[in-house]
């Protein structure tokens, strides 16, 4: 039974391309479905409009939130007579500037987004700290300040599997209200993808966004939430709670929901009970992609009991099984994002080449997402492999 006062429902809306139409209709319909706009935001007032940044990637890649869904969601807010702003802080590793959040806008598309719909695009770098006593694991966060300054967040995330987290969708986007480099020392405290959705389950909780939007028109499968490949889905979805729209996504891809750290935490919470999430709108099962190809660090599936026993090694002996970063030196041009996101400074760049002390790495993964010259390989050790084969 879902938790009282906490909305399950989920709502699926075919949608098999980006043109301005069809994302239209999709996303209104699924917002409608849900019981309109009115039921999430009010006239006058001043939202944030959070899609996946990230670095600023071509819409093509699937690495952020295509524009053309960012667009369709700033038009039904600003005939609902809100006043939009579209606002991230990109990963860790980018200073969080004013200079570079041009730049992203601009590749991503939103500075077009902005001059089409009239949204207003955040140039304010500064963060403010916001309590908040109720966490499990953080009794605050630093938060940017056009997230803390909005009388509503509507989130507009991307589909994407990721290294660490091994799904990224509605809860995890939120992560982007945390300045760019204040990110690691998340990365450090929370060394587990389970503790790191605790820390993801107190942000959404302390921040309270009042609707999810997912782009799960075209995905990312692989090694994301940068270096995958896009893969289609065809699916707008739509919810307020976002543990519920992240379990309906992870099951579209193939995953266990309770595999993935924020939905187990919100169900050991009591905030959300996988098995009463309901859809409305289209039926789940015609999107679904079982063989949705999940990142290299992913050892889900299967409950038997040797399978659990091998799965109890790897947590206790994680830096074994889990692949590890290299360097691929020909391809590193020294811009050392990888050394500045490293949480633990495990990484080095001296003659404008990175190196890795892989004694101190941690297997976060932080500097394979923040690379965009693919200069950061992964690879398991002969134990790694052989833990890996059994998982599989």
């Amino acid at each position: 039974m879902q938790p009282a006062g906490r909305d399950a429902t989920v709502a699926v809306v075919r949608c098999d391309g980006y043109g301005r139409d069809e994302i239209e209709a999709a996303v209104r319909r699924a917002v409608d479905l849900l019981g309109g706009t009115g039921k999430f935001v009010s006239p006058g007032q001043r939202i944030l409009l959070k899609p996946n940044l990230l670095q600023g990637q071509e819409p093509e890649r699937c690495v952020t939130t295509h524009p053309a869904v960012v667009a369709a969601v700033a038009r039904l807010l600003g005939e609902h007579g809100c006043r939009v702003v579209i606002g991230d802080s990109p990963g860790a590793g980018i200073v969080y500037s004013e200079a570079n959040l041009r730049r992203a806008y601009t590749r991503t598309g939103y500075a077009a987004v902005a001059e089409e719909t009239g949204a207003a695009l955040n140039y304010d770098t500064s963060f403010q700290t916001v309590p908040f006593p109720e966490g499990e694991v953080m009794k605050q966060f630093s938060i940017i300040t056009p997230a803390v300054a909005a009388d509503a967040i509507v989130v507009v995330s991307k589909a994407k599997t990721h290294m660490w987290t091994r799904m990224t969708g509605a809860t995890k986007n939120l992560f982007g209200l945390i300045p760019g480099l204040e990110k690691p020392i998340f990365h450090f405290r929370f060394r587990d993808e389970y503790a790191f959705g605790r820390m993801l389950l107190d942000l959404n909780e302390c921040m309270k966004p009042r609707l999810q939007i997912v782009d799960a028109v075209m995905a990312m499968e692989g090694d994301g939430p940068q270096d995958g490949s896009p893969r289609k889905i065809g699916v707008i979805l739509a919810g307020s709670d976002p543990s519920a729209v992240d379990t309906v996504l992870a099951r579209l891809i193939g995953m266990d929901p309770l595999e993935i750290g924020s939905i187990r935490s919100a169900a050991g919470r009591g905030l959300v009970d996988p098995g009463a999430v309901r859809t409305v709108g289209d039926d789940p099962a015609d999107f679904a992609v079982p063989d949705f190809r999940k990142p290299s660090t992913y050892a889900g599936g299967g409950t038997g009991v040797w399978r659990r026993v091998v799965l109890a090694v790897v947590q206790r002996f994680g830096k074994t099984y889990a692949p590890r970063p290299g360097v691929v030196a020909p391809a590193c041009i020294g811009c050392r994002k990888c050394e500045r996101i490293c949480p633990v400074h495990a990484i080095t760049v001296t003659e404008g080449r990175a190196t890795i002390d892989l004694a101190r790495c941690i297997r976060c993964y932080c500097c394979h997402e923040m690379c965009t010259e693919h200069a950061i390989t992964l690879s398991r050790s002969l134990t790694g492999k052989l833990l890996a084969r059994l998982l599989g």
